[in-house]
């Protein structure tokens, strides 16, 4: 009797019926969490990101000057430099915070990044690592720096994505170099996402770390739209400090990259407890700490608060780990309404869309054509499998045990007494 095994038509008979049950789903964006992820710092992550931004910095230079005089003139293609760091807003009026390095970078840092533009043009081998030690070595700083741009770009996925956004240039509000902090504002914003801050300072409190930082700044974007890398980590032990210096730095376990500075470090609510700064060489990173942002804050006259969008968007979010589709839907609904550029909200619609589509699927809708069908072939699966295993208790080999004979272990002599007889 020719037959597939059984559990390769059990595993036939699933896929079957995920296939019938699951509509097509939107495109996914890679990097955004899921609202269903059993990880609490995802979801977190899920409500920060609409409040992050990238922050790039472009300066023009004309050639690089090492220790002993030498000048290293740079061709066309290297003369103007870009870095990337990362922002948060804090206010729904456009203050974002980041770090000062970022708005300011040093003559080290844009020497470094020259160089490293000026190997890949004439086609030597390059890494950040390569670049840093040849500035290092040879104390090289830029020369003749002319202007510098900074634009800022919030976080975007889906359908926003596709559209066109205005790149904001945002006015340096003040800048803290003892702490590594910068406030930046974005004229014209209204009711835009943001974030609260939480002063707690808790060891092993669970953090997601938010940020632009990827290892090979010439990669280009592998998220398919601006979105934040996620790395997840916990709060160190104590704070420390930078150095000899008496900034207050607290490590955190998280694997920042460079870019990710500036980038809010956020708990299991999605409040933010310190902004990323470092890079570790034993690993991990460390942050500035909520309580010393708020001191810049209050210098600068700002005060943090999150907005209608910020509420609503969250509040959405809390409604899908619930699967109330309809009222997560309407709350996007006005989290868009509230701040129309929104760049998630149109996005987790399009999810919940494909999610509804996946529920009404697998409740039978239609009937005759996706319900039944599933159940029709589940049932034929498992009949199947119970034939099969039947069939071979039933037909079994001439020489083997018939039902009658299946006593003769227990009861039918097979030797002699004798307990040193040898077969």
């Amino acid at each position: 009797m020719p037959c597939c095994h059984p559990l390769r038509l059990l595993a036939l008979g699933v896929s079957v019926v995920l296939g019938v049950a699951g509509p097509a789903a939107a495109a996914i964006t890679a990097g955004v969490p899921d609202a269903l992820s059993p990880e609490p710092l995802e979801r977190a992550a899920l409500v920060a990101m609409p409040a992050v931004w990238q922050v790039q910095v472009t300066t023009r230079m004309r050639a690089l000057r090492t220790k002993n005089g030498t000048i290293i003139s740079l061709p066309p293609g290297a003369r103007e430099v870009s870095r990337v760091g990362t922002a948060f807003a804090v206010t729904p009026t456009g203050y974002l915070v980041t770090a000062s390095h970022v708005v300011h970078p040093s003559a080290a840092d844009l020497a470094r990044a020259a160089y490293l533009t000026y190997l890949v043009i004439t086609g030597k081998p390059h890494s950040e690592r390569i670049a840093a030690r040849w500035v290092d070595a040879n104390d090289a700083t830029p020369v003749g720096v002319g202007s510098v741009q900074r634009v800022v770009r919030p976080t975007v996925a889906g359908p926003a994505a596709r559209a066109e956004h205005a790149v904001a240039s945002p006015v340096v509000v003040t800048t803290d170099e003892l702490r590594d902090i910068a406030v930046l504002h974005v004229p014209g914003l209204r009711n835009a996402p943001s974030l609260g801050l939480d002063r707690g300072f808790d060891h092993g409190t669970p953090i997601a770390a938010l940020g632009f930082g990827d290892t090979d700044p010439f990669a280009g974007s592998r998220r398919g739209a601006l979105v934040p890398s996620v790395r997840l980590g916990v709060i160190g032990q104590t704070g420390g400090s930078g150095g000899d210096s008496p900034q207050v730095l607290t490590p955190i376990s998280n694997d920042v990259q460079r870019g990710d500075s500036g980038g809010p470090a956020v708990d299991a609510y999605g409040r933010v407890r310190g902004a990323l700064l470092v890079t570790r060489a034993e690993g991990g990173g460390a942050m500035v700490p909520t309580e010393e942002l708020l001191r810049v804050l209050d210098r600068a006259n700002v005060r943090g608060s999150e907005g209608s969008s910020q509420f609503l968007y969250r509040a959405a979010l809390e409604r899908v780990a619930y699967f109330d589709l309809t009222g997560a839907r309407a709350d996007l609904q006005r989290t868009l309404t509230a701040y129309p550029a929104h760049g998630l909200a149109a996005y987790e619609i399009a999810r919940l869309d494909d999610l509804g589509g996946a529920r009404l699927a697998l409740a039978g809708r239609p009937w005759y054509r996706e319900g039944l069908v599933a159940a029709a072939i589940t049932a034929l699966v498992i009949a199947t499998f119970l034939g099969v295993l039947l069939w071979k208790a039933v037909n079994r080999r001439p020489d083997g045990l018939r039902p009658r004979d299946r006593t003769v272990p227990f009861d039918q002599d097979d030797g002699p007494d004798d307990p040193h007889h040898l077969t």
